[in-house]
């Protein structure tokens, strides 16, 4: 895949295709007419889908009416899953107005294998997201957000957001720029992430979050060697 995305026209060509076509064929139609990796055995359905570069490793899936646009990559390592309606939007490249200072800002989105974003979250990765492996965002609407307005120099800015393996993000968590996750943390519902949490494998909830309590790492969620939870 070259450093320029596909058309908006070509995109929306084939997410209407994608209506008609079986799993086979939208594999056929992301990968031959955008010029996409997906891997044999990954799936995706039927989406809307406009970045510079995609791929999917073996066994990865994209569920249906997922939206990812305007990043420069997106990789989706073994087995890792995103749900349906999710909304995936980041901003390519060098700008002449926003982010001028940030020479080394990548508009990327990493989910590594066998990790899980299940329905209706919003992903802004204008900065780099890594989603660790065996990690699963949970629930609904939870949001991930790499930038923001720095109120001093009045100027928006960008930091990645890193998300260990082996986490779990309760349903309605909001994660801000510049949130880093230990292996093993676990995110309360309706809670807000800011900056880095230090301990591994612990509880942490509230706005913002702060630690509850200590978890036990030989837990069989922390042990597991499947990825998504059924």
């Amino acid at each position: 895949m070259t450093g320029k995305a596909p058309s908006a026209l070509l995109c929306g060509l084939v997410f209407l295709l994608g209506f008609l076509a079986g799993g086979r064929g939208r594999r056929f139609l992301y990968s031959r007419l955008l010029g996409y990796e997906i891997a044999p055995g990954a799936a995706i359905g039927i989406c809307f889908i406009r970045v510079h570069r995609l791929r999917l490793e073996t066994g990865a899936r994209i569920g249906h009416f997922t939206f990812l646009r305007n990043a420069d990559e997106v990789r989706l390592g073994e087995n890792a899953r995103i749900g349906t309606f999710n909304w995936i939007y980041g901003m390519p490249g060098r700008s002449d107005r926003h982010f001028t200072e940030e020479a080394d800002r990548q508009s990327v989105f990493v989910m590594e294998r066998e990790s899980s974003l299940t329905s209706r979250h919003i992903v802004d990765c204008t900065n780099k997201v890594t989603i660790g492996a065996f990690t699963t965002v949970a629930g609904f609407r939870s949001q991930i957000l790499t930038h923001g307005i720095d109120l001093d120099p009045v100027r928006q800015s960008s930091v990645p957001v890193t998300i260990g393996p082996y986490c779990m993000i309760g349903t309605g968590a909001i994660l801000l720029k510049g949130a880093s996750l230990p292996e093993g943390t676990v995110i309360g519902a309706g809670s807000t992430v800011r900056g880095t949490l230090d301990e591994p494998h612990c509880l942490y909830s509230g706005v913002p979050a702060v630690k509850i309590k200590q978890l036990d790492p030989a837990a069989a969620y922390f042990t597991r060697t499947a990825g998504p939870v059924d």
